[in-house]
């Protein structure tokens, strides 16, 4: 593929501060892990505001850009021939810009081909962290922000996927950030056709982990298979032949179905450490309960069955996850590195309080206890796990600390018995779970927070075996 040729852009984006606009939004909206913060018009009609306004906001600039920019721009396919919004949008992360392409008129944000989610963000931090060198693979290149993120260190990049709109983000992500010298991209199913022509120093995946019932169709970007892990399995099972056993590095996001022990994916990780002969880290940064993975596999599979209601696709779902009874869902980071002993090290940053522990009131909490509690939990809100808020919104955290009296009421009205967090969310927010059955599942996870904030302040007392 050719790549595209951005001409005087990439200079222009650096001298404009676009990056740093993104990054300044997305602090003053306190979501740090938010691919497209919410943001204002820039005011003015200098080039830069033209092009924040055009190519984040999707806004017609208030003034023409030069002729040349302008036919630059409409060549790139980041504006149309009348100088509004083209087929790309554009963001940026730790000095890395992305583009995914815009959603069909009328759809909803970030419902196009190529996905730039959360979990995105956290994965390119988990490259940078590990700083890979040599040559690399990204199998399931996506936008190309890891892959850019890749070529950072590495003298050559690949990007793989099966999407041809990936393939041309990636190849217009890696112009934009002039790094595409160093990328190159590869259209096909990796896992049945690619054969590298020698080993790779790194490869790298955040592949499609959403568990899927046969029964739903589904888009291929999020489709994991029934448990969410058919791709990651795959690939842990060619890693060993891709990698170059001298200094080898895997590195992936996934997210799993798990229990107190960890992910269900962990023996399978385990079974390629022994084989490759390296050494593993598994950390979880974030854990919530099954029903919000089936509220969110629910929410982007109704575009994909318009024949099924909502309550229909969330009951199809609900059903899928229950049959593997496990209670939690784990969102994790990977680092895999040759020459070690086989050994793997799975670290659970997650809250020890879950949702399914029973909590009692405790009498005799100082005075400024709630409010210090309120304190925390508007920290650690900055911080829920991946997908939060696709399901939920600034109010439904909000809602939770204002109605945090009738939380301590019912915990208090349950007497020595105590009662779950699950028991207090489908109490005190009956009102919304009726109103929103699928997108108030976002409830859950803010009051698994607030009981935690809670139990830290010594206003409850809960178990913490999971």
């Amino acid at each position: 593929m050719t790549a595209p040729d951005p001409g005087p852009l990439t200079g222009l984006l650096r001298r404009s501060a676009f990056a740093e606009r993104v990054e300044h939004a997305r602090r003053r909206s306190a979501l740090p892990w938010e691919p497209w913060p919410p943001a204002a018009a820039a005011p003015g009609d200098d080039t830069g505001s033209a092009l924040w306004n055009l190519l984040h906001l999707g806004r017609r600039p208030d003034r023409r850009l030069a002729p040349a920019l302008a036919e630059r721009l409409t060549a790139l396919g980041l504006a149309d021939d009348a100088g509004g919004p083209g087929r790309w949008e554009v963001t940026a992360f730790r000095g890395l810009l992305a583009a995914r392409d815009r959603p069909a008129e009328g759809g909803e944000p970030g419902t196009g081909n190529v996905y730039v989610g959360e979990d995105s963000l956290r994965f390119v931090d988990t490259i940078l962290r590990a700083r890979p060198t040599g040559r690399a693979l990204d199998v399931g290149c996506g936008s190309g922000i890891t892959t850019c993120a890749l070529a950072l260190g590495c003298a050559e990049v690949t990007g793989a996927d099966l999407q041809q709109d990936c393939l041309d983000a990636t190849a217009l992500t890696a112009a934009l950030n002039g790094l595409d010298d160093r990328v190159h991209t590869w259209h096909g199913d990796f896992f049945r056709d690619h054969t590298p022509d020698a080993p790779f120093n790194c490869v790298v995946a955040n592949l499609p982990y959403a568990p899927v019932p046969p029964a739903l169709r589904y888009s291929a970007a999020g489709d994991g298979g029934p448990d969410g892990l058919d791709l990651n399995r795959r690939l842990l099972r060619r890693a060993a032949g891709l990698l170059d056993p001298r200094d080898g590095l895997l590195i992936t996001r996934f997210q799993s179905l798990g229990d107190a022990s960890g992910p269900l994916l962990l023996p399978d990780i385990e079974a390629f450490a022994k084989e490759a002969g390296h050494d593993v880290t598994v950390v979880a940064d974030g854990r919530t309960v099954p029903e919000v993975r089936a509220a969110l596999t629910a929410l982007h599979a109704r575009r994909h069955n318009p024949e099924l209601t909502s309550a229909q696709v969330l009951d199809i779902v609900d059903d899928h996850m229950r049959r593997f009874e496990q209670p939690h869902y784990f969102a994790c980071g990977m680092i895999s590195r040759s020459g070690g002993t086989g050994e793997v090290t799975f670290t659970d940053l997650s809250a020890p309080l879950t949702l399914d522990d029973t909590l009692t009131a405790v009498g005799g909490a100082p005075d400024d206890a709630a409010p210090a509690a309120v304190r925390l939990y508007r920290g650690r809100a900055l911080d829920l796990p991946d997908g939060f808020w696709e399901l939920g919104t600034a109010d439904d955290v909000a809602v939770t600390e204002q109605r945090l009296p009738a939380l301590l009421a019912a915990l208090r009205g349950a007497g020595p018995a105590g009662a779950t967090g699950r028991d207090l969310a489908a109490e005190v927010f009956a009102d919304r779970f009726e109103a929103d059955p699928l997108r108030s599942r976002a409830l859950l996870v803010t009051t698994e927070l607030m009981a935690g904030c809670l139990a830290d302040e010594g206003l409850v007392e809960g178990g913490t075996a999971r």
